[in-house]
């Protein structure tokens, strides 16, 4: 099996989520549609054949790879001398 980037697993998430939500706001055939291909979509990419058991599957890969991005960090404040603050 093919692991999922965190990306495509995210939005493979996404979707499921707003699915499920549409579906639960007002089902109709379009709205199941959308929640079938989105649930089977995520049985996929973890490899399982069970929504439920997808999602733990999910959970856990993103887990795993859960790293701080070089770009996301905050930069650490300067003290009026110009010096760097220590942590």
């Amino acid at each position: 099996m093919l692991t999922p980037s965190p990306q495509d697993l995210r939005v493979a998430l996404a979707r499921y989520a707003d699915a499920r939500i549409e579906d639960a706001r007002r089902s109709t055939e379009v709205t199941t549609r959308a929640l079938e291909d989105a649930s089977y979509t995520l049985c996929v990419m973890t490899g399982t054949q069970v929504v439920r058991q997808a999602l733990q599957v999910a959970d856990s890969m993103l887990g795993m790879r859960a790293t701080v991005s070089p770009g996301l960090r905050r930069p650490v404040p300067a003290q009026q001398d110009g010096s760097l603050l220590s942590a």
